[in-house]
């Protein structure tokens, strides 16, 4: 098997893309009243931003929003990391991104 690993870019951009203001599966989560998405031009401290208020909105059941906030952490440890530990710190942060859409569509079939 040949699976291709995301690079640093990647990652970001698949943190961005689960937030994305038209079609992120969390905005859609929290909605009517949570926290609005991120644009196409987005950069990591958005990102660690729009993780934090998504962690925190009301409207994101306690499962999901703990797996959130730890991907915020780790997003928030990129941004003032070495150039050697950031792939690692995003990498965690995608990780637990997965999760958190994991629990939720556990959440959705029940």
């Amino acid at each position: 098997m040949n699976e291709k690993r995301l690079s640093t870019p990647e990652l970001v951009e698949e943190l961005r893309s689960s937030m994305d203001v038209n079609d992120g599966w969390i905005p859609a989560l929290s909605r009517p009243a949570g926290p609005v998405g991120l644009s196409d031009d987005a950069d990591l401290a958005d990102v660690v931003n729009a993780l934090q208020k998504f962690a925190a909105a009301p409207t994101i059941p306690a499962s999901i929003a703990r797996q959130l906030e730890r991907a915020a952490e780790s997003a928030a440890s990129a941004l003032t990391s070495d150039d050697s530990a950031v792939y690692g710190h995003l990498g965690a942060a995608y990780a637990y991104v997965l999760q958190a859409q994991r629990a939720a569509s556990d959440e959705d079939a029940t």
